[in-house]
């Protein structure tokens, strides 16, 4: 993955969080997702066209705000990384 390409993800990826963040019906989506393909098909419906080795790709070097999180259960990055085995 090119580097612009993986920042326009990274980018992608925190919206994608802010808006489960922001919306108590989509945590619940998020936090249920338990395999690949179900986060990849909740990011696509947020218009994030990603797959999944894209998302393992991100979360074993990415770096965003939420990167910065405590590593509580409800960190999104934590479940993320559960989800797709990083």
């Amino acid at each position: 993955m090119e580097p612009s390409s993986r920042q326009q993800l990274l980018d992608a990826l925190d919206h994608f969080l802010h808006q489960v963040e922001r919306t108590s019906e989509w945590q619940s989506v998020f936090y249920r997702a338990q395999t690949p393909e179900e986060m990849v098909s909740l990011a696509v419906e947020f218009g994030i066209m990603i797959n999944a080795e894209d998302f393992r790709a991100l979360l074993r070097s990415g770096s965003s705000v939420y990167w910065l999180a405590s590593q509580a259960s409800q960190n999104p990055i934590t479940h993320l990384q559960q989800v797709f085995s990083v």
